[in-house]
């Protein structure tokens, strides 16, 4: 499939849960050039997991559910994720595991009890290191639904992945300094993250203290462009300090 720049695609974040897996299925064939395919289907493991735990699984966790399962036909699980199978009961926990920690130490997934909602709130789990037995407890919501959390959860894999990359700190106001810039770009939030969009880059802003960001600068990785990695990296973040205009940390 021939690879085309990378032009600004999540700030179309649409209302309906479709929809939200649809835009992040084209971020992953913009990206990363995976051909995922559409929303709408169904695959063997959302039976699977319904007989496991004994539920019918909502609109949100079943795309989510086939996603994954387009993600491991293609064989890009370690480009795109790095995590473990989960869609099971959280031992110990009444909830539902959409993905679990490679060292198996953690959860995330909504409650059972959630379960009747189209694209619940998801929450993370920990194991109960004050328990004999491998228990897990609830650590907090991490967000409102399952397409929002999926796709903060790929934007926050991409450090894992091969795509040209660099962090820095920027003061708050270094970071506004971009809507002035004569580059096009986007700018717009997905539940906690931040994210700049421009033609073949993004940037992930985090908040880092008192009125700081951390910034975590990405261009997608391209083989044909033969282009060193040291070298792309260089010129992403020359790219970007011209962007932001400033050289604070």
């Amino acid at each position: 499939m021939a690879v085309t720049p990378y032009q600004p695609t999540l700030h179309r974040l649409p209302d309906d849960t479709p929809g939200r897996f649809q835009i992040l299925r084209e971020f992953l064939r913009r990206w990363h050039g995976h051909d995922t395919g559409t929303v709408g289907r169904t695959v063997d493991r959302i039976g699977a997991a319904e007989s496991t735990i004994k539920k019918q699984l909502p609109l949100g966790v079943r795309e989510w559910i086939v996603l994954l399962d387009d993600i491991d036909r293609l064989d890009v699980w370690g480009e795109v994720l790095r995590d473990c199978w989960g869609l099971r009961k959280v031992p110990g926990c009444p909830a539902f595991a959409l993905l679990t920690a490679g060292e198996d130490d953690q959860h995330w997934g909504p409650m059972l009890r959630d379960l009747a909602v189209e694209d619940p709130p998801v929450h993370t789990f920990h194991l109960d290191y004050d328990s004999e037995s491998s228990r897990f407890k609830r650590s907090g919501p991490v967000a409102p639904r399952v397409s929002t959390w999926a796709i903060e959860f790929i934007l926050s894999y991409l450090h894992l992945s091969r795509s040209v990359q660099f962090e820095r700190l920027a003061s708050e106001a270094t970071l506004d300094r971009l809507q002035r810039t004569t580059e096009p770009l986007v700018r717009s939030r997905i539940g906690d993250t931040e994210l700049v969009e421009f033609t073949d880059g993004l940037i992930h802003a985090t908040a880092d203290g008192q009125g700081m960001y951390q910034l975590r600068c990405y261009a997608p990785f391209r083989p044909e462009a033969n282009a060193a990695p040291r070298d792309a990296a260089r010129a992403l973040r020359e790219r970007v300090e011209a962007m932001l205009g400033a050289t604070d940390p």
